[in-house]
């Protein structure tokens, strides 16, 4: 295969893996409309919207405080991953709940998930909502938010028929997560030493990862026009 071809190839899955990631802003946003606060964009809520936060403490259990500071000495309680919180009020960073344990938690350590009310009703009046729990918690790992995406999923029950799915997309995106990170800081390194086809190789067998390929997508870029460049100086 000739050089120019081989460019031409490469070329093609570059702007396959750009289209991919195409229009990922507006979709995730669309989801899950909580996304928007860390963006740092904040909008009217729609009043038809409901909202449920979820305990997601990397380190878990959450902690919920007597007030709204960290300290030795104010721990109330604590929870584990999943555990549905009621917030009543925000305080620079951290929300006041009431339920199932009245306190303060760090909200950096929720992730909070809105969907239309209509879609809300129909998923409380269901005896089994895993599968839409699921949905919600693969929009996590697309968006980039891993930790969340698993402890979502981990909420769903052994008696749920989307429990062994859950399970598995647990795994696999602890896996392809993995791999992703690896392979885009190997093509960063490989870009910044002038390795241009390196980089190009990563879009072969890249973990289908929403997040990840959007970071990747300027690097192969960017390689294919600098390999270009070298290919006509030639």
């Amino acid at each position: 295969m000739t050089d120019v071809r081989k460019v031409a190839l490469l070329m093609g899955a570059g702007l396959l893996l750009f289209g991919a990631t195409a229009g990922i802003t507006s979709a995730i946003l669309y989801a899950h409309p909580s996304l928007l606060s860390s963006l740092k964009i904040f909008s009217k809520p729609d009043p038809k919207l409901v909202c449920k936060t979820i305990a997601t403490d990397p380190n878990p259990p959450l902690n919920v405080r007597s007030s709204p500071v960290s300290a030795p000495d104010n721990i109330v309680g604590r929870l584990r991953n999943g555990t549905q919180l009621k917030v009543v009020d925000e305080n620079e960073g951290w929300l006041r709940v009431v339920s199932p344990i009245e306190g303060w938690v760090y909200k950096d350590l929720t992730v909070t998930t809105c969907v239309p009310e209509t879609i809300a009703q129909a998923v409380a009046k269901s005896p089994d909502n895993g599968e839409a729990v699921l949905k919600d918690a693969t929009e996590f790992y697309q968006a980039g938010n891993l930790k969340a995406a698993i402890a979502l999923a981990q909420t769903i029950p052994t008696n749920s028929s989307a429990y062994y799915a859950a399970q598995g997309a647990i795994n696999q995106w602890q896996q392809d997560w993995k791999t992703a990170e690896a392979d885009y800081y190997a093509a960063q390194k490989a870009f910044k030493e002038g390795r241009w086809q390196d980089v190009l190789e990563k879009v072969r067998n890249f973990p289908s990862n929403r997040y990840w390929r959007a970071r990747l997508t300027p690097l192969v870029q960017a390689a294919i026009k600098q390999q270009q460049q070298q290919q006509q100086r030639k």
